[in-house]
């Protein structure tokens, strides 16, 4: 990843040390300068002449679709003054931390976000039965607590093991503590550049993705498209379809579809891989639904 000395800008849901923080800096390192905001909306429309990136959380594999990140997807600035660039999927792992020298035996009190806490009963209901569990804001303010409170200096915290990084005398005394170990976070890779370098390398070069927006229009008989219809006239294989409101009236909806390349076996041995071959294939399917009549825009290509 090369930026010519320049320490790019990148927009994250904070606060520090949240999984969004993690994700980011596990996948652009020291190439960036962090910057928390409140809320996904916050990042989305950070993303501009002067931050080159944002971390946008889309799917969890347990809680499903995050909407406010799909609501933004309706803004007409995505596709034409930022574009997503990729996908990376972070594996959630709980980690019991301390202030340095505590041990399980000290703990009375057991600081994180609810929904954490939940995901965490069965080792806390084993490990601290008698520790009173305590909600907050985020799993990162309760390491900032443990870290820097000293009334929260004989308590606990659930988060990311990335907040030992963050916050001075803070150690792991337990990782993995959440009852599932299948729950995974996908975040998409927001750039204020269509070709925007990215910090990692594709593996598998022969598999690519575009995301779309795509919108049913009335017709002359005062019809719409069906999803089925559409995806007919895209004649591209399709991973996942979310459909949101448009709020240009009653019912109305636009698709978000992420559409992928297939793979060299499936092509019956002729490769689609190409980046400006997999851009011509999108560019004329989304030609194809406006033939229709109905409306398509590229977010996002990779």
């Amino acid at each position: 990843m090369q930026n010519d000395g320049v320490r790019w800008k990148l927009a994250f849901l904070g606060p520090v040390g949240t999984y969004s923080h993690q994700i980011a800096y596990d996948t652009f390192g020291d190439n960036v300068e962090y910057h928390a905001r409140k809320t996904i909306s916050e990042v989305f429309h950070s993303v501009n002449a002067d931050f080159a990136f944002g971390i946008l959380p889309q799917e969890n594999s347990i809680f499903g679709s995050v909407v406010e990140t799909y609501d933004l997807f309706r803004d007409e600035e995505l596709g034409k003054s930022k574009w997503i660039r990729g996908a990376l999927t972070l594996p959630v792992q709980h980690s019991l931390i301390v202030h340095v020298g505590k041990t399980m035996q000290e703990i009375k009190e057991v600081l994180s976000h609810e929904q954490a806490l939940g995901q965490c009963s069965l080792f806390l209901q084993t490990h601290v039965p008698s520790a009173k569990l305590v909600a907050v804001s985020s799993t990162a303010g309760a390491a900032e607590m443990v870290s820097q409170d000293p009334a929260a200096f004989n308590s606990a915290a659930i988060c990311s093991k990335f907040c030992t990084k963050l916050f001075p005398h803070l150690e792991v005394l337990h990782e993995g503590i959440q009852n599932e170990n299948r729950n995974f976070t996908r975040f998409y890779v927001l750039a204020n550049e269509r070709s925007s370098p990215l910090p990692w390398v594709c593996l598998d070069e022969s598999q690519r993705y575009a995301l779309l927006r795509v919108q049913p229009c009335l017709n002359a008989k005062g019809q719409r498209s069906t999803i089925n219809e559409l995806m007919a006239a895209l004649q591209l294989p399709t991973s996942r379809v979310d459909r949101r409101p448009s709020g240009h009236g009653p019912f109305d909806h636009v698709y978000i579809l992420e559409v992928f390349s297939k793979s060299r076996d499936e092509m019956n041995g002729e490769s689609h891989c190409e980046a400006d071959r997999w851009e011509d294939m999108v560019q004329e399917g989304i030609r194809r639904v406006i033939d229709t009549g109905d409306e398509a825009a590229l977010l996002g290509i990779w």
